[in-house]
């Protein structure tokens, strides 16, 4: 990441605000949304986010219990959400997207509880940085099972499910956008993690196309974020101190779910440009407040 300083400079970039995200708003109060990835990072600030806008949420996750390096297990990312007092209600359930069972059983428990559900963001997702020729089988497993494998499976389950008894129907996929595919830079160093992100957001540009009725979009962060990987594999708390918090990709992820599914549809988002659109300052997302927007560090396929 840190070849960004010597490959690249900094240009200031007027960003267009889409008028259609502010424009197409909706009340989601009462709305259910299913996060896979939900205990920790983005995906608990989406979830937070949500729930300040009256939504339902049930998390899923496969942290059961404690691990030194990781944030949250699933039941005290639901008792820390339950405990901001937020309008909507938060449910956890144990979830391995790699196993179809589970994704299933997750489905039917969150069904039965809320009666319908409208909405699944598909930010479970695994990263394992190595070249092709260093890049080990059980990382190509991981990155095959979580990735690629279990982003279709939860999208399979959950938009059967969504387009039947949804009136607000929506799938977010986490993931880059695909303009940046024929970029070299994301594909020499980390080959097999570049192609089963970007198969995620094959899915959702095929899937906008297979079900026209659901609202379909990728969300991808412009910095790095701070998060477990971030500070665990990509350069700890010196990369943490040039990124932005969660926060940003979870008020962006409910500005698009807030929209209407028949305006929002087959978009390649990019968090700080959803802000925008709403008028919301982006620099009160950075983690170091000293630190100038422009010594932020971009993320992947940024």
């Amino acid at each position: 990441m840190n070849s960004f300083r010597t490959n690249y400079g900094f240009v200031l970039k007027n960003i267009k605000k889409n008028k259609k995200l502010m424009q197409s708003q909706k009340n989601i109060e009462g709305k259910t949304f299913v996060i896979a990835g939900g205990t920790r990072g983005i995906g608990f600030s989406i979830a937070e986010h949500l729930l300040k806008r009256g939504a339902n949420v049930a998390i899923l996750g496969k942290t059961k219990d404690p691990h030194p390096k990781l944030e949250n297990t699933i039941d005290s990312a639901v008792n820390k959400l339950s405990l901001k007092s937020l309008t909507g209600k938060v449910h956890g359930e144990i979830c391995d997207v790699r196993d179809f069972n589970s994704i299933t059983d997750s489905k039917d428990k969150i069904f039965k509880k809320f009666g319908a559900i409208d909405g699944v963001v598909i930010n479970a997702s695994a990263l394992c940085l190595n070249s092709t020729l260093r890049q080990s089988q059980k990382e190509i497993d991981l990155m095959t099972g979580v990735n690629i494998k279990g982003s279709f499976n939860v999208g399979q389950v959950y938009i059967d499910t969504i387009q039947k008894t949804s009136t607000h129907p929506h799938v977010l996929m986490i993931s880059p956008p695909l303009e940046m595919l024929h970029n070299e830079d994301w594909w020499i160093h980390h080959f097999y993690y570049s192609m089963s992100k970007f198969n995620m957001s094959m899915m959702a540009k095929f899937w906008n196309e297979e079900f026209p009725e659901i609202g379909i979009n990728t969300l991808w962060p412009r910095t790095t974020i701070d998060t477990a990987p971030v500070r665990n594999l990509l350069g700890g708390q010196s990369m943490v101190n040039i990124s932005r918090t969660p926060d940003i990709m979870g008020t962006a992820a409910s500005i698009i779910l807030g929209s209407c599914p028949k305006t929002i549809h087959g978009n390649n988002f990019i968090d700080d440009e959803v802000c925008i659109s709403a008028d919301i300052p982006v620099e009160q997302f950075r983690v170091d407040e000293k630190i100038d927007e422009k010594s932020l560090m971009p993320d992947f396929f940024c």
